[in-house]
């Protein structure tokens, strides 16, 4: 990594990024030897990712090709304008964020009960508040869908992270964003104040 001011090493501020993100990026080895993303839901549960997909296409054809993968996740935090460090240059805007990198192997998952557990975990993410059928190898309501869905498990052999809340500003500068974060007064704007009083304490 070439900004290791930006670098993370708390590995539970790493995976909270992972556990609270609704989607992240899939990259993956095409068969002819192109590169793929694709938009993914996704779980990490046991420090492994999971995904649900149809059982066939090219995300799938790649997948059953090679398995090497990439998966991004970005949290995005506030816009800051180029004014806030100077009244003259444009190159200074920025948007902070957080993000994470995992790397591995991407595989099928095969055991129908596996496939049902992880696809109720993920439906728990998604829909927290419940209001369905819990979702089981053995329920008739499901069988078909457990039987016929793809369920990916991705081992994470590496993880890398990054996290751009201004933990490398000058006092002065920090100083400044805050100001204006404060001055602005934004969910995303107070949401940022948070995170940059939570990284600042935590280096």
């Amino acid at each position: 990594m070439r900004r290791h001011d930006k670098e993370v090493t708390d590995r539970a501020a790493l995976e909270a990024v992972l556990e609270q993100a609704g989607w992240g990026t899939l990259g993956l080895v095409a068969p002819d030897g192109r590169p793929l993303v694709v938009p993914m839901n996704f779980l990490y549960h046991g420090g492994r990712l999971y995904f649900h997909s149809a059982p066939a296409g090219e995300k799938m054809a790649a997948i059953r090709t090679s398995g090497a993968a990439t998966f991004l996740v970005v949290d995005a935090y506030a816009r800051i304008p180029s004014h806030a460090f100077g009244p003259v240059q444009a190159c200074s805007a920025s948007q902070f964020f957080k993000s994470v990198m995992a790397h591995g192997r991407v595989a099928e998952l095969q055991d129908l009960e596996r496939k049902a557990e992880v696809l109720e975990l993920l439906m728990r993410k998604l829909q927290p508040e419940g209001g369905c059928e819990p979702i089981t190898a053995a329920s008739p309501t499901y069988q078909a869908s457990v039987k016929g869905i793809a369920v990916l498990k991705m081992t994470v052999d590496r993880l890398s992270r990054k996290f751009g809340l201004g933990q490398n500003l000058k006092p002065e500068a920090r100083a400044e964003v805050v100001r204006l974060l404060e001055q602005r007064g934004g969910p995303e704007d107070l949401r940022t104040l948070e995170a940059m009083d939570r990284v600042r304490h935590t280096d």
